[in-house]
């Protein structure tokens, strides 16, 4: 594309201008498909981050609101396949494909993309407005007018590691506990008000909120958990992230904690209750980790000890060259927990 310069005449700056507006959508078209690949794969945990979110703000300097919505239309052209198609090949204009994707589902996202294809840009936002109006308004809007029964169930797939199948069926449990018997989507939505209504308030103190059972081999040192669906697998990384701070019981001697309930309460609060790795800051599952392993000597002095949430910490173990973003986070002399 050729470089700016001033002074050329109108006509010239307008063709120019035009020029680089397709450009900037060609750009915008390609930078959501490979941050749509980097998702659906997962890459980047193998880049090093534990989470979506982390590595749109760390690695690509995205803000919230843009990595918001980056995630969402990562998340749409997901589920509607046809719709990602037409805009890898071309075949639909990046700024018509962001108009089917607020309204269409994988039930209706052939005939709004032929709608899309046989409409301007002006009549295709009409259409879109119009549509989600009669959605609002009870009507199934993006049937393209025709009336359907008002509800249609929606399924949310979800592909869980081993350990975190483990602590989903106990977070189910526990809410079932406390005298909750109604459907497990209605369970599901009762945890996650739980958890958003307690975001505020520090969460784990001497044990974590949600416990799970692993069991390990003495000869192997395979191990795996206990669920529904039979005995799950765990990998080596997950076991060494468990092994950081749990409780452990061996046959003929009593319980004893890998880090003293005391000393995981100091690591907590010096930490505020949150994750300590750069760009995260979670405030749920958090766990304790040993920045010099057990194994290599390392013990529960408060300046070995550093607080992460699940998935920090399990790729920290799976990628222990991310040891050093841990370097800044904070430790408090004598153990004593900083104060707000």
């Amino acid at each position: 594309m050729p470089a700016f310069v001033t002074g050329l005449p109108a006509a010239e700056v307008h063709s120019r201008l035009k020029d680089a507006l397709v450009e900037l959508q060609r750009a915008e078209k390609n930078a959501l498909l490979w941050f749509s690949e980097i998702a659906r794969r997962k890459l980047f945990r193998e880049l090093g981050y534990s989470s979506l979110q982390m590595y749109a703000t760390e690695a690509l300097g995205f803000s919230q609101n843009k990595t918001r919505q980056f995630i969402r239309l990562a998340g749409v052209m997901e589920e509607l396949p046809v719709l990602r198609k037409s805009v890898a090949r071309g075949d639909l204009p990046w700024t018509k494909a962001r108009e089917v994707a607020k309204v269409a589902t994988a039930r209706t996202e052939e005939r709004w993309v032929a709608e899309a294809r046989r409409s301007s840009n002006r009549e295709l936002e009409k259409k879109v407005k119009r549509a989600k109006v009669r959605r609002n308004n009870g009507q199934q809007a993006l049937d393209m007018g025709k009336q359907e029964e008002v509800e249609v169930p929606v399924t949310v797939n979800l592909r869980f590691s081993p350990e975190q199948f483990a602590r989903w069926e106990a977070m189910l449990e526990k809410i079932r506990k406390q005298g909750q018997s109604d459907s497990r989507e209605e369970l599901v939505l009762a945890a996650l008000l739980e958890a958003s209504n307690g975001a505020g308030v520090p969460r784990g103190t001497a044990t974590s909120p949600y416990q799970v059972v692993i069991y390990q081999c003495g000869t192997c040192k395979r191990a795996h958990v206990a669920t529904s669906r039979g005995e799950q697998q765990l990998s080596k990384a997950a076991l060494e992230a468990a092994l950081c701070d749990a409780q452990v019981l061996e046959p003929g001697k009593r319980n004893s904690s890998t880090i003293p309930p005391a000393k995981r309460k100091q690591a907590l609060a010096r930490a505020k209750h949150r994750c300590q790795m750069p760009g995260c800051n979670h405030r749920h599952f958090l766990e304790v980790h040993h920045r010099v392993p057990r194994e290599r000597g390392g013990g529960n002095d408060p300046d070995n000890l550093v607080v992460l949430c699940s998935g920090c910490h399990r790729l920290l173990h799976e990628r222990p060259g991310r040891e050093g973003l841990l370097a800044s986070a904070p430790v408090s002399a004598g153990g004593f927990p900083d104060r707000a």
